[in-house]
């Protein structure tokens, strides 16, 4: 039988993006999913099972789209289809173990960024030879057995998994974080990393004149400042695959009380729990003044940084952590503000005043250890109903299902942002004159404990512990659908065409159901106080419910008389949505779909089908928040000139150089809308099936599809607004950037592009699809078989609904994301034996693609000069991905009825993934310095198990 499973009741993914380590990213054949970067809070990734989907398996496959069909969901996009074989009888148990194993040889040129004179170098060390890591452990049982001589059936298992974790410091090309050189560099390649470092970055106003800017500085020896930074490298305490530990149960039960009744329940359950993990936390530049009558700051610290260009200026004399406007900005710049009067703040406790200089502080918790998110999701479904058949001519299938996912998450080692502030807000102590917090002398917080960054090795365990604060989240996601549905094959009543032995068929029903997501979130979280966040995670509730119609009819028109067979098969659905905002909104799903085979040996296709993905509770509730999503900035580092309109009409001026981030990461704000519609898909299909009776086992099947998406519900993308903006001067665009006061989209929360969630032009997609199998007998030694499918694509279409539209077939990089070759496909060739040996070899290519940044289309043209194509030159490391093909190989043995043994092991030949640089990492897709959703990111795959039937 085939049940559907809703995806929000085994994920959790409307809980503000966290999936559950059960669902594994699409194509991913490793395990490693793309995980957050630098500065933002781990989400989950995949679950690291290799194992190929096979009846009983789940399957998680995106957004929901309605269709016109029986089934309430087209398993398309959207949702989690299980196959169970409810007649099964017997025991059996199943186990396996897998693991990776990789040689770490510096392929793809890194041996020279990593043997650099950089911190990554060979000093900080990073792997070499052969790694064996990843071990996962699955172990399965099912059980099933009829009763009461057949009238009744139960089937019942359990499951136990546990996946061991990979850090990306043990692969050689995912121990540093990479960026890609300019052209005529002699490597590709250079280490990088975060400008929040161990020994603290700084960021104070210096210079004169035009010259006048915001500039990084690092602590020198004797109490000073030094000119620059030191990159921190973020990678090593990053997982590519994360540990986790999963226990699943359930059953399935039906009795036949007569033809009419047959009632059925089913039963499931899942506790999955993971640890997310990526490097410590720190001050991410959360705090941007300091006090002039600090103990901390050495003598020549403290010149620099309370000068009179550098004060804060009287007109925000409030704004500790995030006042930007200093008294040389008014000097230099009178047509920002003209207020050269710095600031002056007074003690509570003495009452003297006192300045604050400008001074945005970048340092890295190295002493607190790698930031961790706890993640339990715990699961359950279960079902109820009953089918039977209602005469010759009709049955009936109606049933209630009930699913709901419970979600906790613990955030640990990150710091408060308000105790930063307190920490580094330090005066000299009346009593004896030792440095102490001034909240502890006026008893705002008695507990605080000075911050050291000034200092090298100056950072106590007891300031850390201080600092060091939990974040906590859990939220429930729950389903109710009540369905019932009715088919009657009404050849029993004589409609039927003359050249047809079928009669029509006919299915008519209706369902209800209500979705609701209720996620709480603590204080810490919603306050946005967590400093490695990146913004705020807000509370999230709201529901909606859906009363749908729905009908199909088949009309075989001629089998097996003058033509082989010709039929067609229409569908409608009707959606009546209600949000729990107030707001509603009606669907109209409809196909139509022929067969036409003139022979046995050809068989053609095709068809139309209109159908729609309502917006999810997420998509329509989650609270608008900054947080960071962009992966460019074009109008950062460099000098900006009059020929930077786009810069200009951001509100930059010229000569002024904004500072980049290091990490590569910049602001967005984003969040639902209440206001979404249904986005509608048009899809297109057409194509053959070619069987030649005079070839028997052989099978070709070419399929065309065309899908157009209108109103697509998605966002436009931080990196395509900015693009559009810079190459078409699109106000409608330039108007979504809002720059804070020193011009920058990362140093604060008020620097972001608008991002939220809306209906946008739309989404297309076009190509053809191929499969061909034949299977060759060979006597009494077995059989040879040969598979194929593989798909060309023509067109992947992003309509932005305001500049146009763009095509990210052969293209990867910060717009475009995760790599879409024109061509992929897999190939296996297999031998099987009457004794029970059997052997495959599988092939699986992907082809080259190229930076979507060199494109014409002024959507995904970036020439900046901190982006993958300065001046429209790409960098060489990111100029193009190559062709990937990957061998694997598969044995079997089955030892009487009994036992079947299997042993395998995927990309065979330890091919190593493509690498990219942080100028063309997305955070969303990329991990590790390649794409995990695409190419195998961690080696060779092996393992090996064991079925036993009883």
């Amino acid at each position: 039988m085939r049940r559907r499973l809703l995806a929000s009741t085994i994920v959790a993914g409307a809980m503000l993006g966290s999936l559950p380590a059960a669902a594994q990213v699409a194509n991913d054949p490793t395990g490693a999913s793309a995980g957050p970067l630098e500065g933002q809070a781990p989400v989950a990734n995949a679950d690291g099972d290799n194992k190929a989907a096979q009846g009983g398996d789940i399957v998680v496959t995106g957004s929901r789209i309605r269709s016109p069909n029986l089934e309430a969901t087209s398993p398309v996009t959207g949702v989690v289809n299980f196959v169970m074989d409810t007649d099964f009888e017997g025991f059996r148990l199943d186990g396996q173990y897998s693991m990776f194993n990789h040689n770490n040889r510096g392929g793809s040129g890194i041996l020279p960024a990593l043997n650099s004179s950089s911190p990554y170098g060979a000093p900080a060390g990073y792997p070499t030879g052969m790694a064996t890591d990843g071990g996962t452990i699955d172990v399965t049982a099912a059980f099933g057995t009829s009763f009461d001589d057949g009238r009744g059936h139960i089937t019942a298992y359990g499951g136990y998994r546990k996946i061991n974790p990979v850090l990306q410091a043990n692969r050689d090309y995912s121990s540093c974080s990479l960026s890609a050189n300019a052209a005529g560099a002699a490597n590709p390649f250079a280490c990088a990393g975060s400008a929040t470092s161990p020994q603290g970055s700084f960021v104070a106003f210096d210079g004169t004149g035009a010259d006048f800017t915001s500039t990084f500085f690092q602590p020198g020896q004797g109490g000073t400042f030094a000119a620059g930074r030191t990159p921190f490298n973020f990678n090593p305490l990053n997982y590519y695959q994360r540990p986790d530990e999963r226990y699943t149960a359930g059953f399935f039960a039906n009795y036949e009380v007569s033809n009419a009744i047959k009632p059925y329940a089913e039963f499931m359950f899942m506790d999955d729990r993971t640890v997310a993990q990526i490097a410590p936390s720190g001050n991410f530049g959360n705090t941007t003044s300091i006090n002039c009558d600090n103990p901390l700051l050495g003598a020549a610290q403290q010149a620099f940084v309370c000068r009179r260009d550098n004060l804060l200026v009287a007109n925000s004399p409030a704004n500790q952590l995030t006042g930007q406007r200093v008294v040389g900005q008014a000097i230099y710049n009178p047509s920002v503000f003209g207020d050269t009067t710095a600031a002056q703040f007074f003690d509570p406790t003495t009452g003297a005043a006192y300045n604050r200089g400008y001074l945005q502080t970048f340092r890295r918790n190295v002493e607190g250890g790698a930031r961790q998110d706890d993640l339990q999701h715990t699961s359950f479904r279960g079902v109820i109903g009953s089918r039977g058949d209602l005469g010759s001519a009709w049955s009936y299938d109606a049933y209630y299902q009930y699913g709901r996912t419970n979600f906790a998450e613990t955030y640990l080692n990150d710091f408060s942002i308000t105790r930063l502030g307190r920490a580094l807000d330090v005066v000299s102590n009346p009593n004896g004159g030792a440095p102490v917090c001034r909240s502890v002398l006026t008893g705002e917080d008695p507990n605080c404990v000075p911050y050291n960054v000034f200092s090298l090795n100056s950072v106590t365990p007891e300031s850390v512990a201080y600092l060091s604060t939990p974040g906590f989240q859990r939220g429930v996601v729950s389903e109710q659908v009540a369905s019932a549905s009715f088919s009657g094959q009404l050849g029993e009543y004589g409609i039927k065409s003359p050249w047809a032995s079928e009669g029509l068929g006919l299915a008519i029903g209706a369902e209800y159901r209500k979705e609701a997501l209720d996620l709480k979130t603590d204080q810490a979280f919603q306050t946005g106080d967590l400093s490695g966040q990146g913004a705020a995670t807000l509370p999230v509730s709201g529901s909606f419910n859906v009363k749908e119609v729905f009908g199909e009819l088949r009309v075989p028109v001629v089998f097996d008389s003058f033509i082989y067979n010709l039929s067609f098969t229409g569908g409608y659905r009707y959606s009546s949505y209600k949000t729990s905002a107030g707001r509603g909104f009606s669907t109209d799903t409809y196909k139509i779909e022929g067969e036409f085979a003139p022979i046995r040996d050809i068989r053609f296709r095709g068809g139309y089908n209109r159908a729609v993905r309502a917006p999810t509770v997420q998509d329509l509730f989650a609270p608008q928040r900054v947080a960071l999503v962009g992966n460019s900035d074009p109008c950062a580092g460099r000098v900006l000139t009059a020929a930077d309109q786009g810069c200009l009409l951001q509100g930059l001026r010229i000569g002024q150089t904004v500072a980049e981030n290091p990490s590569s990461q910049y602001n967005g704000l984003i969040g639902g809308s209440p206001n979404l519609v249904p986005e509608v898909a048009d899809t297109y299909t057409a194509g053959v099936v070619i069987q030649p009776s005079f070839l028997p086992r052989f099978a070709l099947t070419v399929d065309y599809f065309d899908i157009k998406v209108k109103g697509a519900v998605t966002t436009i993308g931080t990196d395509t607004i900015l693009n559009a903006c810079n190459t078409t001067l699109n106000t409608e665009f330039c108007g979504l950037v809002n720059r804070d006061a020193a011009g920058s989209l990362w140093l604060t929360p008020q620097g972001y592009v608008t991002n939220t969630t809306k209906n946008i032009g739309g989404l297309a997609t076009r190509g053809i699809d191929v499969g061909a199998s034949y299977s060759y007998p060979l006597g009494g030694l077995g059989s040879l078989g040969f598979n194929f499918n593989g798909t060309w694509l023509d067109r992947l279409v992003t309509d932005t609904g305001v500049s146009g539209s763009y095509d990210c077939v052969g293209l990867f990089g910060t717009t475009c994301l995760q790599p879409t070759p024109e061509w992929r496909h897999n190939a296996r060739i297999s031998f099987s034996s009457p004794s029970g040996v059997g052997l495959s070899v599988r092939w699986r290519y992907f082809g080259n693609v190229k930076i979507d940044a060199t494109d014409p289309n002024s959507n995904l043209n970036n020439p900046g000069a901190s982006g993958p194509a300065p001046g429209g030159v790409p960098r060489p490391g990111l100029a193009e991905l190559g062709v990937q093909s990957y061998f694997d190989l598969a044995m079997t043995f089955r030892v009487n009825d009994a036992y079947t043994f299997r042993l395998g092991a995927n990309n065979l030949l330890d091919r190593e993934p493509p690498l990219t640089g942080s100028q063309a990492c997305p955070g969303v897709v990329c991990n590790g310095n390649t794409f995990p959703g695409v190419y195998d990111a961690l080696g060779r795959y092996i393992y090996a198990g064991v079925t036993l039937n009883l």
